[in-house]
């Protein structure tokens, strides 16, 4: 089923207008609209003066975000006006995952551009987007801020273990996949069966969708199953990861054995994620 709205998160980050330029993009290709989401901190002071002292830094901190949020804006509709893509604008106050995670639940897909090395902002965790696909129940787009980032997914990677978190992400993932794409159906360590051969049936799912497909087993050896992922999307020459997430959002138990923190970290390619 095609997109119809695309929630972008847009920040201060280094890297935030090349993933903006691929939001409109995404948004473009599937005649969506794009809206763009600024999440302002609740100003933080840790008392060092007389009661009272404090006001004026909070009142600065509040006039700083508000700053930040409205150039913000105006990168984020420059943008959106060059493309000609139908987009609006929220910004809002608060937790960053969470408030990204309730605006996420009206719209089809959140993107979240991984945060940059160089970049102040500890209010943004590095597993921003693992939190969103908790606490939103929507799909998850995470961009490297590294690398070329594909205007059209044609090579697309699928971790899959036969969980319902995997087939959420799989099937999650056709929205975004460009027709005829080649869809690598990786299972890492499977557990051998008599009847049937691991990763055989999605495949064949999916190849009724138009899609080509190729089984992969693969043993993760002495790797973890995240350097087991990354090293085998390398090889397979992957522009879009598709994995599934479960757990306790509160509690970080990421799927594939705390796989997904670790490849948030480095994101070799596009990750989609879904719970």
């Amino acid at each position: 089923m095609p997109l119809h709205d695309i929630l972008v998160h847009v920040t201060q980050s280094v890297g935030n207008k090349r993933s903006l330029e691929m939001a409109f993009e995404l948004a473009r290709s599937q005649s969506a609209r794009l809206t763009g989401l600024y999440v302002r901190p609740y100003p933080v002071v840790v008392p060092v003066a007389p009661i009272g002292g404090a006001i004026p830094i909070i009142d600065g901190l509040v006039e700083s975000y508000r700053a930040a949020s409205d150039q913000a804006e105006k990168q984020f509709r420059s943008i959106g006006e060059a493309c000609a893509v139908p987009h609006n604008w929220h910004d809002d106050d608060g937790d960053a995952a969470g408030c990204i995670a309730f605006h996420g639940r009206y719209t089809d897909l959140v993107v979240i551009g991984q945060k940059h090395p160089d970049d102040q902002m500890p209010e943004l965790p590095g597993d921003m987007a693992a939190l969103v696909t908790m606490g939103s129940g929507r799909p998850i787009l995470a961009l490297p801020f590294a690398g070329t980032l594909p205007t059209r997914f044609e090579r697309i990677m699928v971790c899959w273990n036969a969980t319902r978190e995997a087939s959420r992400a799989t099937h999650d993932a056709l929205s975004i996949a460009s027709p005829g794409a080649h869809v690598d159906v990786v299972c890492i360590d499977p557990e051998d069966t008599p009847d049937r051969i691991p990763g055989s049936d999605i495949a064949a799912h999916l190849a009724r969708h138009g899609l080509s497909t190729k089984t992969h087993r693969v043993a993760s050896s002495e790797l973890n199953i995240a350097d087991t992922i990354l090293s085998t999307s390398a090889d397979l020459g992957s522009d879009l990861i598709v994995m599934g997430a479960y757990g306790h959002a509160r509690l970080l138990e990421i799927a594939l054995g705390g796989a997904t923190r670790s490849i948030l970290q480095h994101l070799p390619a596009p990750v989609l994620m879904s719970h």
